[in-house]
């Protein structure tokens, strides 16, 4: 790389469903963009012939983003950047850089753009000013109730985004009127990430009059975190919607109700035990709302026909990510998070855009 030249190269997170893990190399420095695990538990992005790197910048907490920081010392123990709500979380010996989670800053003199990502607490979209512009989403939702969108419009050349559905279509009021469904036939187990769509789905059902929700302790210290720290991630009008939410949520007393636990895939927090408890009994339903990982107990419940599964949207739908590429005049769109299958569809969706998949690309 001569000091002038800019690359992308996918490490891992394009053409399969794996961890994030992508290596920007601009100004003489040597960026990895997220650092996953999974979704399948222990899968890790193969970084051995990466060698050193100057910094590691994080999107948001998410385990497919972050799980991965076991492997820093393969990459020479960089600096971490990220917002204050994903530094907090991250083990104590990592040298932590903040990055705000609406606005400009630097990293090691490549100056970056953030927006909140509208998908979780802390999580934020980069623009790199590199060539003609990177733009890395990590994961957004354009769509959210809870979590505040900042839509990129700078123009950029090059879109390393998030495509995680695909040609999918439905809206999120449509996700609503499934869940209801379920929700009325009687008690109802939604297995969730307390860090996620698991505080969004609770207030949904506050606000359609539900006050019999239970959750457990990850869950209620997230809605904490919402009401105090973390405000800065949120839409301008949950904030009084949200201190009701936590003055009526209770501890989870056997199967009434909605209760929200952790994990969403039963292999940590209560959900290990809940599942163990309930899994041979008529109720309460169990419900996946998101990616359910394969050979995990959340994945043999819905193999038995114990549970459910349906989406609640936490990713962009196919117009959500057209029209972001529009409003960017993006030239070219790496689309993340999706199979390889998906890329003849989406490269007739973004046409006349150039859609690729290559592992090394010029910026």
């Amino acid at each position: 790389m001569t000091q002038s030249a800019a690359s992308l190269r996918l490490i891992s997170g394009v053409g399969t469903k794996g961890p994030a893990c992508f290596l920007l190399e601009a100004a003489g420095k040597r960026l990895i963009l997220d650092l996953g695990e999974g979704p399948p538990p222990g899968l890790m992005p193969h970084v051995d012939d990466i060698g050193r790197v100057d910094a590691l910048v994080l999107s948001h907490g998410h385990r497919d983003h972050v799980g991965g920081l076991s492997l820093l010392p393969r990459l020479g123990n960089p600096p971490v950047y990220g917002t204050d709500a994903v530094l907090r979380t991250l083990p104590k010996g990592i040298v932590k850089k903040p990055l705000p989670v609406h606005g400009r800053a630097e990293v090691l003199g490549i100056a970056v753009e953030t927006g909140r990502n509208g998908h979780a607490p802390g999580g934020i979209w980069l623009r790199f000013s590199s060539g003609d512009g990177l733009l890395y989403t990590g994961d957004i939702c354009a769509e959210s109730i809870l979590y505040a969108y900042d839509a990129p419009a700078t123009p950029t050349g090059i879109a390393l985004m998030d495509c995680s559905y695909g040609s999918y279509a439905a809206p999120l009021a449509a996700c609503w009127d499934k869940l209801a469904g379920f929700a009325a036939r009687g008690p109802l187990l939604l297995p969730v990430p307390a860090n996620g769509r698991g505080p969004e789905i609770a207030l949904e059902f506050l606000r359609h009059g539900r006050s019999d929700i239970f959750v457990d302790d990850a869950m209620g210290n997230a809605l904490r975190h919402l009401c105090e720290d973390d405000r800065a991630s949120l839409q301008p009008n949950v904030g009084d919607d949200l201190k009701r939410l936590l003055s009526i949520v209770r501890p989870i007393d056997g199967a009434r109700g909605i209760v929200l636990a952790g994990s969403a895939d039963g292999t940590s927090g209560a959900t290990t035990q809940l599942f163990r408890d309930w899994q041979d009994k008529p109720k309460p339903a169990i419900l996946f709302t998101g990616y359910v990982n394969p050979t995990t107990p959340a994945d043999h419940l819905v193999k038995s026909g114990r549970a459910q599964t349906m989406r609640w949207n936490v990713h962009p739908r196919l117009a959500d990510t057209v029209a972001l590429t529009q409003a960017i005049k993006a030239r070219t769109v790496v689309p993340a998070f999706v199979d390889r299958a998906q890329l003849a569809a989406l490269a007739a969706a973004f046409a006349p855009v150039r859609v690729t998949m290559e592992r090394d690309i010029a910026l």
